[in-house]
């Protein structure tokens, strides 16, 4: 694994320097004579800074699932793909220039690559300053003939993927969901995992405005695959063991009733619905610590469940046809925090590797609900795919 990994970033280091040269040809051919040898050191300066600086972080001296500042590398990911991403047009319309003997043409041809890399950059420059602050809420009424008639308008708020190392110690988001949650009243609150990126560090400081969010109604969670420490490599298993204590005893800090493989039964009146929440269960590499049996054991099969899993595999493969759950609450996605918006229906790339991306779906009775989260992992920004908070309404129908 860790050659493959040299391999990759080798690679992509040999790809990134050609992209800069055919992006510094871009710009020179269009530059004005007294500002060429400008242009060109401030190209070569920046470009050597961003390769070494890929070099120490990811290559050498050592690999990057030992560090546990997630903070410089989430701010370096951000400016290696924005430099990247606007460095490409700027080099395809290089070589496309070439094919033109007429300096007028050639010229044309590199400002049309100018332009387009500019119009990349606001698009990815809005995305990291402005998108990834906005909070969108998603208002869903689902309808169940099943449902018993005293939940009949119980009003359910999903919250996902936080990822708290993501937001740089800002509570600018939490407060946001605060300020949804007084104007919403939901009967329930359920975080569908993730809380961290890897480390129980992240924690420190979020207590108060997690206890605002959860006092007003009663509130459940699940783990993520994020949230078991699988992403980096530890000094021995006790350290592992002790990062993962401190997450699990932070959801009941934070005002969450944790469910690992569990269920609770959810009253009002003299009805009831049974809420089932299982560990992460994902197609590989991705863990598989759910028991779904072992958490219904206790469930009656007629019962309406609704059923708390982090990663929307897990209703594609274990339970859609096979289990009797009206609803799963799911995330994990985060809908690749790229979307593209057409005829006012949102797609993502996600859709390429999971059908099941963001949004609601349907099969028989049973439905799925994907939440595309609240913070980001890997790269900073959010382009067309807000942070979002749901509220999922339960009505019933009377079936003739």
């Amino acid at each position: 694994m860790r050659s493959f990994q040299l391999l990759f970033w080798i690679v992509f280091i040999f790809i990134y320097t050609l992209i800069s040269l055919g992006a510094l040809g871009n710009v020179l051919r269009i530059t004005g004579y007294k500002q060429k040898t400008k242009i060109r050191n401030i190209f070569i300066i920046s470009s050597f800074t961003i390769v070494m600086a890929m070099i120490l972080l990811y290559v050498w001296p050592g690999d990057v699932r030992t560090s546990n500042n997630y903070s410089l590398y989430f701010i370096f990911n951000g400016i290696l793909i924005i430099d990247f991403f606007i460095k490409t047009p700027l080099s395809i319309f290089y070589i496309l220039g070439k094919s033109f003997r007429n300096k007028y043409k050639r010229s044309i041809i590199s400002w049309i690559g100018l332009i387009i890399s500019i119009c990349i950059f606001i698009i990815l420059l809005q995305g990291t300053f402005f998108g990834r602050n906005r909070l969108s809420v998603q208002r869903v009424e689902l309808e169940f003939a099943d449902l018993p008639v005293e939940f009949d308008g119980y009003k359910i708020m999903q919250i996902s993927d936080i990822h708290l190392g993501s937001f740089i110690n800002s509570k600018n988001m939490l407060h946001k969901v605060y300020n949804q949650t007084k104007f919403i009243k939901p009967d329930l609150i359920v975080f569908t995992g993730d809380l961290v990126n890897n480390f129980s560090y992240e924690l420190k400081g979020w207590d108060q405005i997690f206890r605002k969010i959860n006092k007003h109604a009663d509130s459940y969670s699940i783990l993520g695959n994020h949230d078991y420490g699988n992403y980096s490599d530890w000094e021995n298993e006790v350290e592992k063991t002790d990062n993962f204590q401190t997450i699990n005893d932070a959801h009941h800090k934070f005002g969450f009733q944790l469910l690992k493989n569990e269920c609770r039964l959810l009253s009002i009146g003299n009805d009831s619905i049974y809420l089932i929440g299982v560990e992460n269960w994902g197609h590989p590499p991705f863990p598989q610590y759910a028991e779904l049996e072992n958490a219904m054991a206790d469930v009656p099969k007629n019962a309406f469940k609704i059923l708390l899993s982090h990663d929307p595999a897990h209703w594609e493969s274990q339970i859609n046809k096979k289990q009797n759950i009206a609803l799963t609450l799911s995330g994990h996605s985060h809908g690749l925090q790229l979307g593209i918006v057409k005829a006012g229906i949102p797609f993502s790339l996600s859709y390429l590797v999971r059908k099941n991306w963001g949004g609601l779906y349907k099969s028989g009775n049973s439905y799925l609900y994907v939440n595309t989260g609240l913070g980001t992992v890997g790269i900073p920004w959010r382009i067309n795919m807000p942070a979002e908070l749901t509220v999922i309404t339960l009505k019933r129908v009377e079936v003739d």
